[in-house]
C-alpha cells in the first residue's frame, strides 16, 4: 500500500473516544480490496456528511461517542464523558419523550429504527438531527449492543421549511386570486384551485380532477379548441382565446383561457388559466347595444331635418308657384286650365299634409309620447274608417279597392298606431298603382295572432329597393306613378307601430309585378 505525505499525524477519526482535530482529506493509492482503506474512506464521507456514531454495551452498560456527538451536542469532551442523560439534556423538551421511547424499544426491536428529532442549544438554537439506530443479537436473540448513526440536518430542514413555507405562499396566493388556474395531462385535470372549481360549478376540488378539459367545452366548440390547443403545442397560435363552456350543471358562459405549456412533477403538462367574461361579454353587447341606439338617434336626427330641409319645403314651393301662377295669370287660362291648376294644389297639398302629419306622429313616438293603448276591435270597421279618406285619390287613378275582411274579425290594437299602419300602407299601394289598377286587403286570424296583406298591382320593387325598406340610414324616395313625392318616412312608422304590438312587418314584391305589405299582431289580452 501507499500513500502521500501527511500534513498531520491524523486525518480521520477513531470510531469511539476522544481524538484530535484532524484534516479531513487524504489521497490514497491502495489496492481496493483493501478493508482498512475502504474504512478509512467510509469515515472521511461521514465527516463531510455531518455524521456521527454512538455505542452502547448494555452487559457493562458502557456508552461511547464519537467526537462528532460531542461536537453536535456542543459538549466538551474534556470535561464530559458520554452520558445518556447528559445527550437527552439536550434534546429539546417537547421531543424528549419520543426520543426517549426509541432507546427503551431497542432492546425489543429487530428492526433499525430511523427518527427525527430537535436539540435545543444553551442559547436558544435550534437544530434538527436525524438517527438511525440498530441492536445486534446474539444466538439466542439476547440484545448484545446498541449502535447509532446520528446526522446534523439543521441545513437541509431550514431548506425544506423554506421550501414548505414558499409552496404554502404560492398555494395561498393560487387559492385567493379569483382566476381559474387548472393543470392538466393527458386531457385530464390533475390539478385545480378553488376559483377554478367555483368557476366550472363543483363544490369541491375531486369533482373536477381526473375529468377531462374538453367535458367543459361547449359541443360547437370542441373540434375548434381542440385545434387551437394542437396549434399552441406547437407555438403556431396565441395562447390566449376567447371560448364557451359548460359548468357541470349545464349552463353555459364565456370564458377567457390562457394556456402555457409547462414541466409539472417531470412531464410536460398544460396550464389552463379561465377567467369567466360572462358579465363582461353582457356589458359590452350594452355598450354595443347602446352604440347601435345612439346610432339610430343620430340617423333620426339627420332624417328629421332632412325631411324639413327638402321634402317638406319642396311641396310648399310647388304649391307656391301654382299659387302664383294662377292668381297672376287668371285671366289668361280658361276654366278648364284653372280647375286643372286648382287640382294639383289640392294633390300637393294633400300630400304634403301627409307629410306633415307622419312627421308629427314620427317625432311624438321618438319622444315616447305617444302612449300605447291597445284596445279590442272589429278590424273591419276600422278599415272602412281609413279607406273613405282615399276615395279621391282611387278615383283620380281609376282603382279598385277589395277590402276581404270578415266583419266578426277582431284585433287587440292601439287604434292610433293601427290607423297610422293602414293610412301609409294604403296611401304607398295608390301612389305606387297604374292607372286602373287593383288594391286588396286581406285578413285572417292564424293562431294567436291577426296577418293583414296590403296588396297592389303596380310598379313593384327590385331587391335593392327592398334592402333599404324601413331603414333610416338609407335613403328611399320613389316617385309614384303619377309623379307623386314621398320621404320613406311612412313605412319607418309602419314597422315602429307593429314592433310596439310585438309584431312583424314584411315586404314581398317583384318589379313590374306589384308589392305585397303583411304585417301580424299577437293576439294578446
Amino acid at each position: 500500500m501507499k500513500k502521500t505525505k501527511q500534513e498531520t499525524s491524523k486525518l480521520t477519526e477513531p470510531i469511539f473516544g476522544t481524538e484530535e482535530n484532524q484534516e479531513p482529506f487524504e489521497i490514497i493509492y491502495a489496492d481496493p480490496r483493501d478493508e482498512e482503506i475502504h474504512l478509512r474512506i467510509l469515515k472521511n464521507a461521514q465527516l463531510n456528511a455531518h455524521m456521527s456514531r454512538w455505542f452502547l454495551d448494555p452487559e457493562y452498560n458502557q456508552l461511547l461517542w464519537s467526537d462528532g456527538v460531542f461536537d453536535l451536542l456542543e459538549v466538551d469532551s474534556r470535561k464530559s464523558g458520554a452520558n445518556y442523560f447528559t445527550f437527552l439534556d439536550v434534546v429539546h423538551p417537547d421531543d424528549r419523550e419520543l426520543r426517549d421511547a426509541v432507546q427503551k424499544e431497542l432492546p425489543e426491536t429487530k428492526k433499525p429504527i430511523e427518527i427525527s428529532y430537535r436539540l435545543k442549544m444553551k442559547d436558544g438554537r435550534i437544530k434538527w438531527i436525524n438517527e438511525i439506530c440498530n441492536t445486534d443479537y446474539d444466538k439466542l436473540g439476547n440484545p448484545i449492543r446498541f449502535y447509532g448513526v446520528i446526522q446534523d440536518i439543521t441545513r437541509y430542514k431550514l431548506t425544506e421549511d423554506q421550501f414548505r413555507h414558499r409552496e404554502e405562499q404560492y398555494k395561498v396566493l393560487i387559492d385567493s386570486i379569483p382566476t381559474g388556474i387548472a393543470i392538466y395531462q393527458n386531457n385530464k385535470i390533475i390539478f385545480i384551485n378553488p376559483a377554478g372549481v367555483k368557476i366550472f360549478g363543483a363544490t369541491t376540488t375531486e369533482e373536477l380532477l381526473g375529468k377531462s378539459v374538453i367535458q367543459f367545452i361547449h359541443p360547437n366548440s370542441k373540434n375548434d379548441f381542440r385545434k387551437k390547443m394542437n396549434l399552441i403545442s406547437k407555438g403556431e397560435l396565441m395562447d390566449t382565446f376567447e371560448e364557451k363552456c359548460i359548468r357541470l350543471d349545464g349552463s353555459v358562459f364565456d370564458a377567457e383561457i390562457t394556456t402555457i405549456q409547462a414541466i409539472y412533477k417531470g412531464s410536460t403538462v398544460f396550464q389552463l388559466i379561465v377567467n369567466d367574461i360572462t358579465q363582461r361579454k353582457k356589458a359590452d353587447q350594452i355598450l354595443h347595444d347602446n352604440q347601435l341606439k345612439l346610432n339610430e338617434l343620430i340617423a333620426t336626427k339627420d332624417k328629421f331635418f332632412s325631411i324639413i330641409a327638402h321634402d317638406l319645403r319642396s311641396p310648399f314651393n310647388s304649391i307656391l308657384g301654382f299659387l302664383d301662377l294662377l292668381y297672376v295669370q287668371y285671366d289668361s287660362f280658361n276654366d278648364t286650365e284653372r280647375k286643372d291648376y286648382i287640382r294639383l294644389i289640392a294633390e300637393n297639398t294633400g300630400t304634403t299634409l301627409n307629410l306633415l302629419e307622419n312627421l308629427l306622429v314620427w317625432a311624438n313616438s321618438q319622444r315616447g309620447r305617444i302612449e300605447y293603448q291597445p284596445v279590442r276591435q272589429k278590424l273591419s270597421a276600422l278599415l272602412e274608417s281609413v279607406t273613405s279618406n282615399f276615395k279621391s285619390g282611387l278615383n283620380l287613378k281609376g282603382i279598385t279597392l277589395n277590402v276581404l275582411v270578415s266583419d266578426d274579425l277582431e284585433i287587440f290594437a292601439d287604434t292610433n298606431m293601427l290607423n297610422t299602419v293602414l293610412q301609409n300602407l294604403i296611401s304607398n299601394a295608390i301612389k305606387y298603382s297604374l292607372q286602373g289598377g287593383i288594391i286588396s286587403i286581406n285578413a285572417e286570424r292564424l293562431n294567436n295572432s291577426v296577418k293583414v296583406i296590403v296588396s297592389d298591382s303596380g310598379t313593384g320593387m327590385n331587391e335593392s329597393t327592398l334592402n333599404k325598406l324601413f331603414s333610416l340610414e338609407k335613403e328611399v324616395s320613389i316617385p309614384g306613378t303619377a309623379n307623386e313625392k314621398g320621404s320613406g318616412l311612412g313605412l319607418i312608422l309602419c314597422k315602429d307601430f307593429i314592433e310596439k304590438h310585438n309584431g312583424t312587418i314584411e315586404v314581398k314584391s317583384e318589379l313590374g309585378k306589384g308589392s305585397q305589405f303583411i304585417f301580424t299582431i299577437p293576439d294578446m289580452n
